[in-house]
This record gives C-alpha cells, sequence and structure tokens, in this order.
C-alpha cells in the first residue's frame, strides 16, 4: 500500500501546498482506488528531499512531486504513468511548461500567503497552528515563510512583508523578545504619493506574465497539452492555480488578477479541482479527528464514497516523534548545523553514501548535540533574565554590543526564548518553596553550600 504524505488542508482544498496537490491529482487521476491512502504530515523530515510531498512504499520514501511521478512510472512497469502515448510535441510542452509552471508559479505563491504580512499573520499562520501539535506551531510556520522570502528576494517586492502594523500580532502575543524587536516600516508611509500603485503594478505584471502562457497554451481545449488526456502538467496547474484563486485573504490580489483578466482559467480550476479533489475538505477529515458515534459513521461513510480521497489518520509518533521533528527544526535554525544537515539531504538525494555508515553515524550525534546546546542556551537566557546569574559589567556591555542571545540564531532562537520564558512561573513558585522552607531565617539568594555543609549542632 502506497502512502501519500501531504501538507494538511486549507480553504476546503486537501493542502495547502501545490506540489502536495499536484501529487495527490497525479495519484488520483494514475493510481487504482485502494492501491493508495493520503496522510496529513507535519513532518517534512520523513522525505530524503526534506520537503513534503513525501511517499512511502514499504522502507522506500520518495521526496518531491517530479521524484514521485517518476517513481510510480518505475514500480507499476509503465502501468501508472500520465504523461504515456503523448504526441513528441504534446510530450514536449507538458515537460517544459511543468518547469514554467514551477519556477513562475512558486513565487506568486510565496508572495501571496506568505510574504505578505497581512495575509500570513491573519489566514497561513493559524491554518498552520490548525495543523501541527505543539510546540511545532512556533518553529515550522516561521521557517517555511523564511524560505518563502528567500525565494522572492530578487523580485523587490520586500515591502509585502510589511503591509500594515496592524498586521503584526500584539507585543503581548510575539515569541520575539521585546529587546529584539524593530521598528518596522509600512507600505504606506515608503508609497505616501500613492498607496501601493506601485506596488500593485508590479503584482499584476508578475501574475500577467505567468497566467498568459497558460491560458495561449489550453486554448480552447479542454486540458492543456490534449484535448482528452489528462497529464502530469494538468496536475501541476491545478495545484497553483487552486491555491491562486480558492483561498479567501485580506490582500486578494492575486485571486483578484485570475478573476479580472484570465476567467476561462478560473472556470477550468473550479470545474477540475470538484471533479479531481472531490467535495469540500475540513481538518477533521484529513484527521480523522473522534466524534460522536453517529457523525463518525457518517463522516466514514461519505469520505468512503466515489471520488472522495482515501484519508488515513496520521501517526505523528507521539510526544517523542514530534519532539524530534522540534529538535530538527531547532537544528535546521543554528547557522553551521543547518547547512550540513542540508548538505546532507543533497548528497543522499544524489546517491552519494559513506562507507559503513560513519558520516551518517556522526551526523546523527552532531545533531543531538546541536540540539541539546540550544536547549542548553535557552535556559542560561532566562536565567539571566530572571538575575539567577549575570555578566561582569564589561560582558554585558560586549554582549549587548554584539547583539548575542538567543536572537543570533533567528527564528529557532525566537522559539527557545518562548519556552525559557514559559518557566518562569514555574521558577518563581519553587523559589517560595524554599523560603518557606529555610530554617535559618536567611533569604535563599544568601545562603551558600559550602556554609552548610559546615553549620554542625554544638
Amino acid at each position: 500500500m502506497l502512502e501519500l504524505h501531504v501538507w494538511g488542508p486549507a480553504f476546503g482544498l486537501p493542502s495547502l501546498d501545490p506540489h502536495c496537490l499536484a501529487a495527490i491529482a497525479y495519484l488520483q487521476q494514475a493510481v487504482p482506488r485502494g492501491k493508495w491512502q493520503l496522510i496529513a504530515s507535519c513532518n517534512p523530515a520523513l522525505s530524503p528531499t526534506n520537503e513534503l510531498p513525501a511517499l512511502r512504499n514499504g522502507d522506500i520514501w520518495i521526496g518531491g512531486f517530479r521524484n514521485i511521478f517518476h517513481y510510480l512510472a518505475q514500480c507499476s512497469a509503465g502501468e501508472w504513468v500520465l504523461d504515456a502515448g503523448l504526441p513528441e510535441q504534446e510530450g514536449a510542452d507538458c515537460i517544459a511548461f511543468s518547469s514554467f509552471v514551477e519556477s513562475h508559479g512558486q513565487p506568486l505563491i510565496d508572495l501571496s500567503l506568505y510574504v505578505s504580512s497581512q495575509n500570513y499573520t491573519t489566514t497561513t499562520r493559524p491554518l498552520y497552528s490548525a495543523l501541527l501539535p505543539f510546540p511545532l506551531p512556533y518553529l515550522t510556520p516561521p521557517s517555511i515563510r523564511a524560505t518563502a522570502k528567500q525565494r522572492t528576494a530578487h523580485l523587490g517586492l520586500s515591502s509585502l512583508d510589511i503591509d500594515s502594523d496592524d498586521s503584526s500580532p500584539p507585543p503581548s502575543q510575539s515569541i520575539i523578545p521585546k529587546s529584539l524587536r524593530r521598528p518596522r516600516n509600512t507600505v504606506s508611509s515608503l508609497l505616501a504619493a500613492s498607496p501601493e500603485a506601485s506596488a500593485q503594478i508590479r503584482l499584476d505584471a508578475l501574475a500577467t506574465a505567468f497566467l498568459e502562457p497558460l491560458e495561449k497554451l489550453r486554448a480552447k481545449k479542454q486540458l492543456f497539452v490534449s484535448e482528452s488526456q489528462f497529464t502530469s502538467l494538468d496536475c501541476l496547474v491545478l495545484g497553483y492555480l487552486s491555491l491562486m484563486l480558492v483561498p479567501d485573504l485580506p490582500q486578494p490580489w492575486l485571486a483578484q488578477c485570475l478573476k479580472k483578466k484570465f476567467p476561462s482559467l478560473c472556470t477550468w480550476t473550479e470545474e477540475l479541482r470538484k471533479t479531481v479533489f472531490g467535495p469540500e475538505v475540513t481538518v477533521h477529515d484529513a484527521f480523522l479527528t473522534k466524534l460522536g458515534d453517529s457523525e463518525l459513521d457518517l463522516r466514514l461513510k461519505r469520505l468512503r464514497g466515489r471520488g472522495h480521497l482515501p484519508w488515513k489518520a496520521p501517526d505523528d509518533g507521539g510526544a517523542v516523534g514530534i519532539g524530534s521533528v522540534f529538535l530538527g527544526g531547532v537544528a535546521d535554525g543554528i547557522p553551521v548545523v543547518g547547512q550540513l544537515r542540508r548538505n546532507t539531504r543533497m548528497r543522499q538525494h544524489g546517491g552519494l553514501t559513506t562507507e559503513d555508515g560513519v558520516e551518517s553515524s556522526s551526523f546523527q550525534y552532531l545533531t543531538l548535540i546541536a540540539g541539546l546546546v540550544a536547549g542548553l542556551g535557552a535556559v542560561a537566557g532566562y536565567m539571566f533574565h530572571q538575575g539567577l546569574i549575570s555578566f561582569g559589567e564589561g560582558e554585558e556591555t560586549r554582549e549587548k554590543e554584539m547583539g548575542g542571545g538567543l536572537g543570533a540564531l533567528g527564528e529557532a532562537g525566537a522559539a527557545l526564548g518562548f519556552y525559557a520564558s514559559q518557566m518562569d512561573e514555574q521558577v518563581r513558585r519553587q523559589r517560595v518553596m524554599e523560603e518557606m522552607n529555610e530554617t535559618h531565617g536567611a533569604p535563599v539568594a544568601e545562603v551558600d553550600v559550602d556554609v552548610e555543609v559546615e553549620r554542625k549542632p554544638l
């Protein structure tokens, strides 16, 4: 039984990632029902490329949409191939436009769902919080957003990261320490002469440059490269256009451009997504959460109906599995260790291995040590904040000048700092109990272990 692991549902779609949607569409069309299952996952580390979607076949894991459909062709001896039998020109168009969709469509999704502060804070991040078990919502979404910013940095639209001050979470809810927060400008302050006009022109131009070639390719055909044969390109386009059209966002510039200039693509997307993905999917459908017996029976009966996706309840491994994912994310956030982890994944994906697993074993130890060091750093930062330890005047000055502390670890440091702050109440109570149990009347801060050992009855 094949297992397809994807990011969970959002906006009524079975996933909030375009490649996951494309993989779901491919398996739904190519693999016979009963041969595969769909699992909403929260752990990209399952994939050798550290990304979802990931396909599991026994002990074999395949990561990434392209790798998945190539593997399906191999394991089925060419039976589960949507592109089989295409004429030469149509096959070439399928390959070329698939690359075009990924290279030009992904930045638009990044700008819309992640780079835009208002869309991210009000819509995207809460969706991840509903999908991910604690404490992953404090680490995974910021990491995904940071990657999206890197992918779109060359477009010169970083001002979308500061849509408005209102889009930022209140200081009381922010996981970033007050000392590390910096005031941010707004789009209106940057474009005071014509608020958001310049940005809107650029965004519309980017969207048009992506959508116009697709409309010309499809023309009046039912599908993109064939009149009747569903292909991998259709799967990919369906995934991207669904996430551009369906989400209801505070800043819906992408959906507005699609509806205003390319209504035929809108119609194609709406009709095909209902055919391929079935009725709207909720988080409860994907995770098969427990309900009353009657409601659960009705849901399972509905999910087993014709055309519905074959969801299977995920197994996150409990506290140990979630902790492993969290520590892996922390290690990725540490500059040197994160780069080593990325390099190792690339070598493994490229087929390069080391003798006797020496490097793999050493790297696991390195990751564990890095996680422990980061955890100790969080505790040390908390103790310094509480005054339990202190730096000398010169050391404290140098610390401030160097901008040290957990903030130097980026998103990982911010998350660790948040957890350190949660220990405040517990330690405060412990200190009160120590004061109550103190029999010599001296304050707890003045008690010295060596002195107490020398106190003997006369």
